[in-house]
C-alpha cells in the first residue's frame, strides 16, 4: 500500500516538476516578473543583472528536467528489478529536485494553486517515502520486535 501511495503522487509530483523546469526553460520571464515584483527591482540601467538571473532561472528549469526524468527512468527501473537502492536514490533526489521550485516560491510569496498542489504532492511523496526508508534502514531484529 505504500509503494503505491508512493509511485502515485511521485509521479504526480515529478511531471509537476517537469512541467515547472519545462516552463522556467523556455520562459524565465514568468519567474524573473513575479521576483522583480515581489523580492528585488533592478534599476534601469541593470539590464546586465535582469539577464544574468533570467539564465540562471532557465539553469534552474533545466535541473529540474533532468531529475524528473532520470527519476522516472529509475523509478521503472525499480519496478523491472526491485533493488531497493534504486528507490532509495529516487527518495533522495526527488526530495533536493523539489526543493528548489519550493524554496523559490516561498522567498517570492508568490504561492498560488500550482504551487500548493506542488506542496501537497511534495508532502504526500515524502511521507511514504520516509516510511519506506525508516524501515528499510531498520535492522531486521528490530522489524522483527515491532511485529510483535
Amino acid at each position: 500500500m505504500k509503494i503505491r501511495l508512493f509511485f502515485t503522487t511521485y509521479i504526480a509530483a515529478t511531471l509537476s516538476l517537469v512541467a515547472y523546469g519545462v516552463l522556467a526553460l523556455l520562459n524565465p520571464g514568468v519567474l524573473l516578473d513575479s521576483f522583480l515584483l515581489r523580492v528585488y527591482q533592478f534599476p534601469n540601467n541593470a539590464a546586465t543583472a535582469v539577464e544574468y538571473l533570467s539564465a540562471l532561472y532557465r539553469l534552474l528549469g533545466f535541473f529540474n528536467i533532468i531529475p524528473g526524468i532520470l527519476g522516472l527512468v529509475l523509478l521503472r527501473q525499480y519496478q523491472l528489478s526491485r533493488q531497493t537502492w534504486i528507490l532509495k536514490v529516487v527518495i533522495a533526489s526527488s526530495l533536493l529536485s523539489h526543493l528548489g521550485p519550493i524554496v523559490f516560491d516561498n522567498t517570492v510569496g508568490d504561492i498560488g494553486f500550482f504551487e500548493m498542489i506542488e506542496h501537497v504532492l511534495f508532502v504526500a511523496m515524502i511521507l511514504p517515502g520516509g516510511i519506506m526508508l525508516r524501515d528499510w534502514s531498520l535492522p531486521r531484529s528490530a522489524h522483527e520486535s515491532i511485529r510483535r
